[in-house]
Order: structure tokens, then C-alpha cells, then sequence
């Protein structure tokens, strides 16, 4: 007897192929980091601004939980944004510590790239990520819940493998030792569960078919474009400003 997919797994096979057709990581920044066409000084300032993605990427995420008006619902988003802010989950060191907070450490991975805090605190940051960061903002506060809930999961889900193939290159060109990647491994192994949190939220407004599975949808596809503009953008920016 055939079973048919729950509704998680249909819409999780759905952001699974439109991630794929998507193809963000044959973009011209990744694709340039793949082939060792990218130096290390322009991944390096590329990253810097990425930064101020990392930091800000909470804040979205908190307006949407505002928004949504049932407690189990809300729960997926409260659990994403605790470990935004450095959760640890495991006993026995149960509870928040600010030095797992993302913002905390992705300034450690680009301090093992020689990027100091001085230098840091001394940087704004420029259109591309703030283009992003208004774009995050504007689809959880104005947007429907669910385009909101689709745009912030496929995100998520394919930082996951952003996440990998940065910390595989960065190791195999010597820019960073395997024993110091920070952040990136860790957000290559969890961000999948992260997005399956954010789906799992959305995937009633998906089974019911109609409007609701087109905020969903439109949320997916507005996610990818921002995610996609953000990298392309920021290679960019940085050959302008070097």
C-alpha cells in the first residue's frame, strides 16, 4: 500500500527541489570560491560584511514570533532565536552562554581569518546586507505569516550547505585550520533542523492548498532571491571597495 507524504514532507520536498533549481551555490561567488578564483583578501571582506547579516538575523525572526498568535506555533521560532543567542540544550551546561551567541562567534571565525575587533568596530555596513536585512524585516513584519515563515526557513535550510562547502574550501586552501573553524561547522550540521522548525509551523497553511500554499511558495522564492542577491552582491561590492 503506497503512503502518502505527511504534509512537513511534502513541502520539505518542495524547498528541497527549489533550493536545488535555484542553484545559489553555482553562483558567481561561490563558484569563483570553488574554482580558487577568489583571493583570500576578497572572501575575507565579503565576510566581514556578512557579519552584519549574522548579527541582525534574529531580529526578523523575533517581529514574526510576535505575529503569530498560537503558543505552539510561536514555540519552533522562540527555540530558533534562543539558540541565536547561545543555547546550549545539552546537560549539563544547560542554558544560555553569550559566547555561543552567532554574532559572538561568527567574530571568532573571522578572527581566525586576522580580522581584528578594532577593525570591526570601526566598519558599516553597506548596501548589499542592508538591502538584505530591510528585505528579512519587511517580509516578517508587512508580509502574510506564512510567506514570512517560508522566506526565513529556506534560508535557513540552505545555509546548511553554504555553510559546509565555505568551511570545506577555507580548510583545503590553509586560510583557516580545520581545528579552528568556528561557525560554519556548526551551522552545516544544524540549520536543516532549523528550517524543518520554521516549515513545521507552516506546513497547515500548506496542506490546506489555496492562499495559504502560496504565501508559503512565494515566501520560499523570496527567500532564495534575497539569499542569492546578498552573495552575488556582496562579490561585488567588495572588488568596488578594494
Amino acid at each position: 500500500m503506497n503512503v502518502l507524504p505527511s504534509p512537513i514532507d511534502e513541502l520539505m520536498q518542495f524547498v528541497n527541489r527549489r533550493v536545488n533549481q535555484a542553484a545559489i551555490l553555482n553562483n558567481e561567488y561561490f563558484s569563483a570560491l570553488r574554482q580558487n578564483t577568489m583571493t583570500r583578501g576578497h572572501f575575507c571582506e565579503t565576510q566581514k560584511q556578512f557579519f552584519f547579516a549574522v548579527g541582525y538575523f534574529s531580529r526578523p525572526m523575533a517581529a514574526l514570533t510576535a505575529r503569530i498568535p498560537d503558543s505552539g506555533a510561536r514555540a519552533a521560532l522562540i527555540h530558533n532565536l534562543a539558540d541565536e543567542h547561545g543555547l546550549e540544550d545539552h546537560a549539563p551546561s544547560a542554558g544560555f552562554d553569550p559566547q555561543l551567541a552567532h554574532d559572538r562567534t561568527f567574530l571568532r571565525f573571522l578572527g581566525t581569518l586576522g580580522v581584528t575587533p578594532a577593525e570591526m568596530g570601526g566598519l558599516c555596513q553597506r548596501a548589499p546586507v542592508r538591502a538584505f536585512n530591510s528585505g528579512l524585516m519587511g517580509a516578517c513584519v508587512v508580509e502574510p505569516v506564512e510567506t514570512a515563515l517560508g522566506c526565513l526557513g529556506v534560508i535557513e535550510y540552505a545555509f546548511s550547505d553554504i555553510s559546509a562547502l565555505i568551511g570545506r574550501v577555507i580548510v583545503e586552501r590553509g586560510w583557516v585550520g580545520s581545528s579552528q573553524l568556528v561557525h560554519y561547522k556548526l551551522h552545516a550540521e544544524i540549520d536543516k533542523h532549523h528550517a524543518a522548525e520554521f516549515f513545521q509551523s507552516a506546513a497547515g497553511a500548506w496542506s490546506g492548498g489555496g492562499t495559504g500554499r502560496a504565501h508559503v511558495e512565494s515566501g520560499v522564492e523570496l527567500g532564495l532571491y534575497l539569499f542569492n542577491r546578498l552573495y552575488v552582491d556582496l562579490d561585488r561590492d567588495a572588488g568596488v571597495s578594494a
